[in-house]
């Protein structure tokens, strides 16, 4: 008998949720809880989780439902100059407060590695009806 395993699809995240603040910092404050990844470990990991989707038997799709074309890890996160590790650092860096980010990043590409390899990985972070919204129509990110 064949083994037959049923992908799970995980959806990528809209140009809208990355860039409500909310729902970045949401985004944010996971991340950076993730202590045990360095800068170019979370680079690493994103780049292990593309590769192993098919074993994991998890499938990527954008909203519309086409599948989402798995982008070469330093097309998104440069290796001129450890480029890609910078900007890792930056993204992680908190503001005076420590409760907030410092920069509010505008690369969609990279905030979408990071959250699919959150949604991936993080035990239950996901986007689901009982997610708050911060509007009618906005379906955040979260758990």
């Amino acid at each position: 008998m064949g083994c037959q395993h049923q992908n799970n699809v995980v959806f990528l995240p809209t140009v809208e949720q990355l860039s409500c603040k909310q729902c970045y910092l949401h985004l944010w404050s996971i991340a950076v809880s993730l202590t045990h990844l360095s800068s170019g470990g979370w680079i690493t990991a994103i780049e292990e989780l593309f590769r192993d989707l098919d074993v994991l038997g998890i499938e990527l799709r954008h909203s519309c439902g086409k599948l989402f074309e798995i982008p070469y890890i330093f097309d998104v996160f440069g290796d001129d100059l450890e480029a890609g590790r910078r900007w890792m650092t930056n993204f992680r860096k908190a503001d005076r407060t420590g409760s907030g980010p410092r920069y509010f990043c505008r690369s969609i590409p990279k905030l979408q590695c990071i959250e699919l390899l959150l949604q991936c990985t993080v035990a239950k972070y996901r986007r689901g009806l009982k997610t708050p919204r911060c509007s009618f129509t906005h379906v955040p990110l979260g758990w």
